[in-house]
């Protein structure tokens, strides 16, 4: 029984914990939420952080942003490299309480990749930061400035620890209950 009740609280635990890790809180929010510097055929930052892919149609650094709506605490963005020819790439994650758009060059990058792309290269990028916005910046080389798979993901809010903390106290009253039955 002890064993069971153990086994239980681990899950609940490690489901809690998870729970905002693995959303991407970028996703499925208004049209107006996805800016970029340049889009080609239709492939947009909208595009980019639902599941699709965004391509400036550019060479040269170019930018996509997600207005997330408020504040959040941001654990982490993961995407994916878009490139024809492989060559040397450059990626700069910026996180603002204000839109950033061309504005990138006044403030300090939180994460940063440069070397070698290959076209599927999947690149996570830990944040540890707050803020409204979420900017990356890309340079794609030879190639046109693309990514696709964006997602931007939140460290646990204080709420999920809260239900959390109720699952637990239910297991308890339950386990009390079956005792003194």
């Amino acid at each position: 029984m002890k064993k069971t009740l153990l086994a239980g609280l681990v899950a609940l635990f490690a489901v809690a914990a998870n729970a905002n890790a693995t959303t991407n809180i970028a996703a499925n929010l208004s049209s107006q939420s996805y800016t970029q510097s340049s889009s080609w055929n239709g492939h947009t930052a909208e595009s980019a952080f639902n599941g699709g892919g965004w391509n400036s149609g550019s060479h040269g650094y170019q930018w996509l942003q997600v207005d997330l709506g408020a504040v959040k605490n941001i654990a982490s963005v993961q995407y994916t490299l878009d490139l024809l020819p492989n060559n040397d790439v450059v990626q700069q994650i910026f996180v603002s309480d204000t839109a950033i758009g061309n504005n990138w060059s006044s403030l300090s990058p939180i994460a940063s990749f440069s070397g070698a792309g290959h076209n599927g290269d999947v690149l996570t990028q830990t944040i540890n930061s707050s803020g409204r916005y979420v900017e990356i910046l890309a340079y794609g080389g030879q190639s046109w400035t693309a990514l696709s798979n964006v997602n931007v993901t939140a460290v646990p809010e204080p709420e999920t620890y809260a239900m959390m903390l109720a699952g637990l106290a239910m297991v308890g009253a339950i386990s009390r209950r079956k005792k003194s039955a």
